[in-house]
């Protein structure tokens, strides 16, 4: 129990440091042996201009390997790296990587290793579309929006 309450408190410390936290909404899916389609609601916590972290958390159905549709979750924890922190470029792309969990009845929990391209479109209004793609849990392609700041 000691090492899980270490554990977390040195992950949380960073976030006490944040220069700012926007929230995010998205829509990922999952082509795997058990593919699934999911929401999720986010944050986007910018520890400089160029990294920050995403934690996402989501849920939605799973398709193939069995029995027809049935409840998925999952959560993340990718750090981003911003190729152009400043928006020289109207699209700016980032890579990143990270660790997850992902649920599903065919194989319950399990830890998943992620790797992530994407590109922020322009700035519309408060907000910033995004797209991405990527490997963890299977290929995945995302697209949401974060809260400009």
């Amino acid at each position: 129990m000691a090492v899980v309450a270490s554990f977390l408190s040195c992950a949380a410390t960073p976030v006490l440091y944040a220069q700012r936290i926007e929230p995010e909404a998205r829509v990922d899916a999952f082509i795997a042996h058990r593919s699934a389609l999911q929401g999720a609601l986010g944050l986007d916590i910018a520890f400089s201009p160029e990294l920050h972290l995403e934690l996402a958390a989501a849920a939605g159905p799973a398709f193939g390997g069995g029995a027809g549709a049935s409840f998925s979750a999952r959560g993340d924890a990718i750090v981003h790296f911003l190729l152009d922190p400043r928006r020289l470029m109207r699209w700016t792309p980032y890579a990143g990587g990270g660790v997850g969990a992902r649920y599903d009845r065919s194989a319950d929990w399990r830890a998943v290793a992620i790797v992530v391209v994407g590109v922020n479109a322009p700035r519309w209004k408060h907000a910033i579309p995004f797209i991405e793609a990527g490997l963890g849990g299977g290929f995945r392609l995302g697209a949401g929006v974060r809260r400009a700041p």
